[in-house]
């Protein structure tokens, strides 16, 4: 999959910029503050839906110069071509593929990126949140019926958490409440269970390949590198659907009062976590913080391999200004393997002598939202 071209108006910083962008390696480089994020930014929202920074749409716009932000690109896919347009307003979003109107589970369905950031790589040790987040990336990207039993579970839970609400202000009447609340509840963890299973068979598929990518970026032929999948604090790896659904049954039994007392949704996937164990110590806690980034790298390269595996095309890979946190042998090993695969690169820097030497054709200057493409040049280790 490629972007060939893309047009952002009123995003952010960027007032009014269309980019032709090279199939291969595209370096984006500028001093912080100058919209390089923000360029990724789009390119994210475009392929996942969402974006990885704000879950406020009205963050997005500038204000200065709208009411609204407007991102056009020209996306091919396996010989197949596709003009997307997208419109954000203050609270809503409006998406159309080839003047056919889109959602944004279609948009991750079918354009897929994956993400290296500072952020991204402190996963590990960050909240269990962004830890479920990562997994539910890899299985959007491995399995189509994800989606929609994601979907389904996060509608439901919505729905759970306006009853709960409605019963602790008193604005229902108790009898009735109480029976949506058991009604909405037990279809809850039947969706969960379902969801769940996918990301048990999501880590189950990446594992081995997570070794051995861990082991290349750590240069090393010893280590393992494991996960494990947490319920209420219970592991749950190679457990089936019926027992996960009973686990999570038993849990919600003990904890509807709390739940009815505090109006919060305590039990599900949503309450998950996933623990990453190496030499069988949890990273979390027992791992430098090189080796947890080198961990979650290892996650995305074999998240990267796998998406390649499921649809024979890879996905666009997004490296915002990841390199200045890894030292230069492991930069040079990381990069060499990403033009490796073939795919689709936007990568941001504040300092080209970071890059590994590699030939490339499209470097783009960025300063206040703007993006001026470079002549071809050579600076330091790199070759452009």
């Amino acid at each position: 999959m490629k972007f060939n071209q893309i047009e952002l108006r009123n995003f952010r910083n960027i007032s009014d910029q269309s980019l032709s962008l090279n199939p291969g390696l595209n370096i984006f480089r500028g001093e912080n503050g100058q919209g390089k994020t923000n360029l990724i930014e789009a390119i994210y929202l475009m392929t996942m839906g969402r974006s990885f920074r704000t879950s406020h749409l009205s963050d997005l716009i500038n204000k200065k110069h709208g009411q609204g932000f407007y991102l056009s690109s020209f996306i091919t896919k396996k010989e197949l071509s596709y003009r997307c347009h997208m419109l954000g307003e203050e609270s809503k979003k409006q998406i159309s593929v080839n003047n056919k109107r889109w959602s944004s589970a279609q948009m991750k369905l079918h354009f897929q990126s994956v993400l290296f950031s500072p952020e991204s790589l402190l996963i590990v040790k960050d909240s269990s949140q962004k830890r479920r987040d990562l997994l539910d990336e890899l299985a959007t990207s491995l399995y189509p019926g994800f989606i929609k039993i994601q979907w389904e579970y996060m509608r439901l839970l919505k729905q759970k958490k306006a009853l709960l609400r409605k019963l602790k202000e008193d604005k229902i009447r108790k009898p009735q409440g109480e029976v949506l609340y058991e009604q909405i509840s037990r279809q809850m963890l039947e969706k969960g269970a379902d969801m769940t299973a996918y990301r048990l068979t999501a880590i189950q598929d990446i594992s081995p390949i997570l070794l051995q990518e861990f082991l290349s970026i750590m240069d090393s032929h010893y280590g393992n590198i494991s996960i494990d999948y947490l319920v209420s604090n219970s592991k749950m790896m190679f457990q089936d659907k019926r027992q996960i659904l009973n686990a999570m049954y038993k849990r919600w039994q003990e904890l509807k009062p709390i739940e009815m007392a505090t109006g919060q949704c305590l039990v599900g996937p949503h309450k998950h976590d996933i623990d990453f164990i190496y030499n069988g110590e949890n990273a979390r806690f027992f791992c430098s913080q090189g080796q947890q980034r080198a961990v979650v790298l290892a996650f995305k390269m074999a998240q990267i391999k796998l998406h390649y595996r499921a649809h024979k095309a890879f996905p666009i890979l997004l490296l915002d200004d990841v390199l200045s946190e890894l030292d230069r042998e492991k930069q040079t090993r990381f990069v060499k393997y990403l033009i490796s695969t073939k795919a689709q690169i936007l990568l941001t820097t504040t300092d080209a002598t970071l890059l590994p030497e590699v030939a490339i054709s499209s470097v783009f200057e960025v300063i206040e939202g703007r993006f001026e493409k470079q002549k071809p040049m050579f600076t330091g280790g790199l070759s452009v």
